[in-house]
């Protein structure tokens, strides 16, 4: 079931798939009806919701809002191809519907890449929310505005949320968008390896939109195997000359994986261990303007809510 209008092209498109989120839904449409600075349109995905939420979307009569129903469930890589084949922006954002957008995020984001064309997408700062935990803090992202190929932090394990990034619509239609629901949670990943080996991505200092951590978010106990499905597809279609130069930046990420696993079970002498191995492997990632203070920030996250929880115990 599709509801749609027949409105003058966007600049902006923003996809928001949902499935029985209707509360949290609410406010992260809320969020993109107050975008100003900036024309948008609003593509929401009921993939099969079986709660009120369908009932919900079919009363809004916003003009710039288009719905499409699923009648099965199809998960969210199915979904957001759907909405990327109704967008008529020039730019198109995945909004997650547990997250929310910051005031004039479209409109900054929009201009970034109106002003550098060259560019295939840019990327905010994030607000991270940790429901349980019960904090809020700004995740780790320059502080600066840059320009940059991302592909070798990426190829190393970093990434960006959905609702942070801005990409060129015609770049994401021609990589072929989202692929392979069972590489869910990391198909964004996927599909950022591809955009970065495009060209370059701005970053943008301010932040853009709020990420929510909650018990509802499910991760797959072998996402660690995903993630290693999804850089060693993207490093077999690079240039031999620098298949090895990738390698050499996973094993670094694996080794910082294991250091924050480590971190986390107390033992903190060999997380450091392994940090060392990681940055002799490969020193020059570690000057990242998106590696270091993540992989700091990461580390000592797990030992301070390693010693809360002994302190607790």
């Amino acid at each position: 079931m599709i509801r749609e209008d027949n409105a003058r092209s966007p600049r902006v498109t923003v996809v928001i798939t949902t499935h029985n989120r209707l509360q949290w839904l609410k406010q992260c449409v809320e969020s993109v009806i107050c975008q100003q600075g900036v024309s948008w349109e609003l593509i929401v995905i009921d993939d099969a919701s079986s709660d009120q939420t369908w009932s919900w979307l079919a009363e809004i009569t916003h003009t710039q809002i288009r719905l499409h129903r699923f009648e099965q469930n199809h998960e969210r890589c199915l979904a957001r191809n759907k909405g990327l084949a109704m967008a008529r922006g020039r730019y198109v954002m995945f909004l997650d519907d547990d997250d929310w957008l910051w005031a004039d995020a479209l409109s900054l984001l929009s201009n970034s890449l109106d002003e550098n064309p060259d560019a295939n997408a840019v990327i905010g700062a994030r607000w991270a929310v940790f429901t349980e935990e019960g904090y809020e803090r700004r995740d780790a992202h320059p502080r600066r505005g840059l320009k940059r190929n991302v592909l070798d932090e990426l190829l190393f394990g970093w990434s960006s949320v959905s609702g942070q990034n801005l990409y060129r619509t015609d770049i994401i239609r021609s990589v072929g968008g989202f692929e392979e629901p069972k590489l869910i949670p990391c198909e964004d990943r996927l599909l950022w390896m591809r955009v970065a080996m495009m060209g370059s991505v701005i970053l943008r200092p301010e932040t853009v939109m709020s990420y929510r951590f909650h018990a509802g978010q499910a991760r797959p106990v072998d996402i660690r195997l995903l993630r290693e499905q999804v850089a060693h597809r993207i490093i077999r279609s690079l240039p031999k000359s620098t298949r090895r130069k990738a390698l050499k930046l996973r094993r670094s990420g694996r080794l910082i994986e294991e250091a924050v696993e480590q971190m986390s079970s107390g033992s903190p002498l060999l997380a450091v261990w392994l940090v060392g191995k990681a940055v002799l492997n490969t020193p020059g990632i570690f000057t990242s303007v998106l590696i270091g203070e993540w992989v700091i920030r990461r580390l000592l996250g797990r030992a301070y809510r390693r010693m809360q929880k002994h302190i607790v115990t």
